[in-house]
């Protein structure tokens, strides 16, 4: 009986010892496999386009004026977008110096006092309306 029960006991070993070796063999072909991935990855990442071969000098000629174009209206189209952008700021800008002169005219010259000036401001529109509307808004947080 002692005898079944070593060999039942080194078949388990075996058996164990086998499932390690194929458990490490796994985690090394899953290891090159991620590293043959991302080297693919950084690859593709980093790799230029590949510009297609043509023999024909007309249809190159024809894809390199599309090219040209895309790329122009593009540009166009992000000027655009700088000058409203730019324009915003500016309106924004004179806005800002209008409202600091205002203040400084009313007599408040330092921080603390235009920022008193202004809640009080918001204050006092914020009880116009909830006379207008008969509301009280509790969630009105001022500055």
């Amino acid at each position: 009986m002692a005898t079944k029960r070593q060999q039942e006991r080194k078949k388990i070993a075996r058996k164990q010892k086998a499932k390690a070796r194929v458990v490490v063999r796994r985690h090394k072909l899953d290891e090159a496999r991620r590293q043959e991935r991302r080297s693919l990855l950084l690859e593709r990442k980093f790799r230029d386009k590949i510009a297609p071969i043509v023999k024909n000098t007309e249809a190159k000629k024809r894809m390199d004026e599309a090219e040209k174009n895309r790329s122009l209206k593009k540009l166009e189209r992000n000027a655009e977008i700088l000058k409203a952008l730019e324009e915003e700021y500016l309106k924004e800008k004179e806005q800002k110096k209008a409202l600091n002169e205002s203040l400084e005219s009313e007599g408040h010259l330092t921080l603390d006092q235009k920022i008193g000036a202004l809640e009080d401001k918001a204050r006092s529109s914020m009880e116009g309306e909830e006379k207008e509307t008969g509301q009280i808004d509790l969630t009105a947080k001022f500055f």
